[in-house]
């Protein structure tokens, strides 16, 4: 068994009943998801992704926290302010976030609708996992570059 495979495991399991679980859109959101099904963990999730939404619906066992939003069909998101403020009334006690670029201890966005909604899941966040290789800045960026918060 791999070690991430392990590693995914043994976090899966800390996941309890009724939890709020976020997740951004990656595969390996979908394979925590379907350890979550398969050892029958009531939650509920909160995605802007609607490839996300559309995988989690078809598990009866979960509570989708759908926002008010537009969908972005060429990012496969929800977004707007509404989202935002939607989901800042939540306590979400894990977030599996992707994050495209790091830079010493903070985290950062390219993509201004996805940075907005990243930084209020991340700031009301227990507890936050990135899931991705982000790529590590050399220098300080610049503003092209959304920060969406720390490690």
């Amino acid at each position: 068994m791999s070690a991430l495979k392990s590693y995914l495991e043994e976090l899966v399991e800390c996941i309890n009943k009724n939890d709020i679980i976020a997740f951004d859109n990656h595969p390996v959101s979908f394979k925590i998801i379907d350890q979550l099904y398969s050892l029958n963990k009531k939650i509920s999730v909160i995605s802007y992704s609607t490839d996300i939404i559309k995988y989690v619906s078809k598990y009866t066992n979960f509570n989708i926290i759908l926002p008010n939003g537009t969908v972005n069909s060429a990012f496969h998101i929800i977004s707007g302010a509404e989202v935002i403020d939607s989901y800042s009334k939540y306590k979400i006690n894990y977030f599996f976030l992707r994050v495209p670029y790091v830079y010493k201890e903070n985290l950062y966005q390219d993509i201004p609708e996805i940075a907005e909604i990243q930084r209020v899941l991340k700031r009301n966040s227990e507890r936050s996992f990135i899931i991705n290789r982000p790529q590590f800045l050399e220098n300080t960026p610049g503003h092209r570059y959304i920060k969406i918060g720390q490690f």
